[in-house]
């Protein structure tokens, strides 16, 4: 986190519109700032190297030098902490669990808008990953054929951001001010989870989040 109290971004993508565009929209936010906005992974872990504090990377999966998830493996590998955010314009449920597999903190469609990208990417620097809902609801990644398989609950991006400082044990006094929420708001975020979720507290909403791959963690919930 930078001096002025936001998250600094990498910006790595060979599309100079769609970079541009992710620049202005971090540009205009009150919570990130970019330390870098690069073309290919060898610029990319070039500028990882002069931002050590850089606390994300969102990396084109179709980039040169890449590779695949290869080059996912060599930012994790160089770059142990960093959360790493996989940006691509073809995303299936193989894709993303592969991604996750590699060390990505989450994947975001080419076609989010700004709103559901801020909120991923807050999501994922709680330590939770993200993977869009519309792969968590196919068969291939979530069973949904199989025998009491349970519905998408339909969360917003903010209610996911909420959820996720759940899982981490997060009071509400302190999700209100990480997310510049009042209180009052946070509370109504949670009775909406709760009702989604079809549960009765905080703790059987997170197993249930977890269950469901709304929110997957790095270390157990305890």
């Amino acid at each position: 986190m930078s001096d002025s109290g936001k998250h600094r971004i990498l910006i790595a993508d060979d599309h100079p519109l769609y970079r541009d565009a992710l620049v202005n929209l971090f540009l205009r936010s009150k919570d990130f700032e970019v330390c870098a906005a690069v073309s290919s992974l060898d610029e990319a872990l070039e500028a990882l190297k002069a931002n050590a504090d850089c606390a994300l990377a969102l990396l084109d999966l179709g980039m040169p030098g890449m590779g695949g998830l290869s080059g996912v493996d060599r930012v994790s590998a160089a770059y142990p902490g960093l959360r790493i955010a996989i940006i691509s314009g073809q995303l299936d449920a193989t894709s993303v669990r592969a991604a996750l597999n590699h060390g990505a903190s989450g994947c975001l469609p080419k076609t989010f808008d700004p709103p559901m990208i801020l909120a991923a990417l807050r999501l994922m620097l709680t330590g939770a990953s993200y993977v869009p809902h519309e792969l968590i609801a196919t068969p291939a990644n979530r069973g949904a054929d199989a025998p009491g398989a349970e519905a998408d609950p339909g969360m917003t991006p903010r209610e996911l951001e909420v959820l996720a400082l759940l899982a981490h044990g997060t009071p509400n006094k302190e999700i209100a001010r990480d997310l510049g929420l009042a209180e009052v708001t946070v509370k109504l975020h949670v009775r909406r989870i709760l009702q989604k979720l079809n549960v009765r507290n905080r703790s059987a909403a997170v197993a249930a989040a977890i269950r469901q791959g709304l929110v997957k963690l790095d270390a157990p919930v305890l």
